[in-house]
């Protein structure tokens, strides 16, 4: 029932609350589409927070700013748990989209998806272009599946993609010649029935040799075709990022990639 007081579209233009007796008003200017109604799939999606309260109201309003706020966050779900309580997940730390461009959901609950407007999430950074002196390396090389294949920009069916042997923690590495700091970074998975080898998969960036990690994501629900999206911390400061599958005990993998894209936070 406390659902009938989100609309379709959310346009917050100087919408102000005041959070706390203590607090002054806060305003925010952020547009919010209704996305889907049902939650985020809990193995496609990692969530980068989560706020509970006990009036749908409030929560939306803790969330406009708390995403607001927070260079990764490009939507997030409401749910209401129980009568009293409402939750907020703002997304995502990681997600996956599906092939078909949409992201996977559960259609069963009460929850509900709100993402940000297109022209919002693209001014939130800048795709590295080849013309940025964008360079890759791997661990090995399967036959002629160059690295260098996940920069050419060439997607779908057409795709180039890079493989790596079979070996214990396959890597690839893309590097640059400046210091930026990363918004985010989009992988596109391989197909031909091979989507379901990218497992274990640690995204680090590293800069003056300190390296840090973007995300992890643990898999194996990938499947051919999916786009997997991680969102880097504010200080995600680097000239090269590393995707390498973590291996189990004795266990070796490939490391199959169409294409990677890298952006740059604005």
């Amino acid at each position: 029932m406390q659902f009938k007081i989100i609309q379709k579209v959310f346009v917050c233009i100087l919408t102000c609350v005041q959070l706390s007796r203590n607090q002054q008003p806060r305003c925010t200017t952020y547009t919010m589409n209704k996305k889907f109604i049902g939650s985020l799939q809990e193995d496609r999606a990692k969530p980068l927070w989560e706020i509970e309260q006990n009036s749908v109201g409030l929560l939306m309003h803790y969330c406009f700013f708390r995403c607001e706020r927070d260079q990764r966050c490009v939507g997030f779900e409401i749910c209401t748990i129980r009568p009293d309580v409402s939750r907020c997940r703002g997304c995502c730390d990681w997600y996956v989209i599906d092939k078909d461009g949409g992201l996977t959901r559960n259609t069963t609950d009460g929850c509900k998806y709100f993402e940000l407007s297109k022209n919002i999430v693209e001014s939130k950074g800048i795709r590295l272009s080849a013309y940025s002196n964008l360079s890759a390396v791997a661990s090995s090389t399967f036959m002629s599946e160059q690295p260098s294949y996940v920069l050419d920009g060439v997607y779908g069916k057409g795709c180039n993609a890079f493989s790596s042997v079979k070996e214990e923690n396959p890597w690839l590495e893309i590097t640059w010649t400046e210091t930026i700091t990363i918004w985010r970074i989009i992988i596109y998975n391989r197909l031909n029935k091979k989507g379901h080898r990218l497992v274990n998969l640690n995204v680090s960036y590293s800069n003056n040799d300190v390296i840090d990690i973007c995300g992890f994501y643990p898999g194996p629900s990938l499947r051919d075709g999916d786009i997997i999206i991680f969102h880097c911390p504010a200080e995600a400061h680097a000239t090269s990022v590393k995707l390498q599958i973590q291996s189990k005990l004795a266990q070796q993998n490939v490391l199959n990639l169409c294409e990677v894209e890298i952006y740059q936070k604005c």
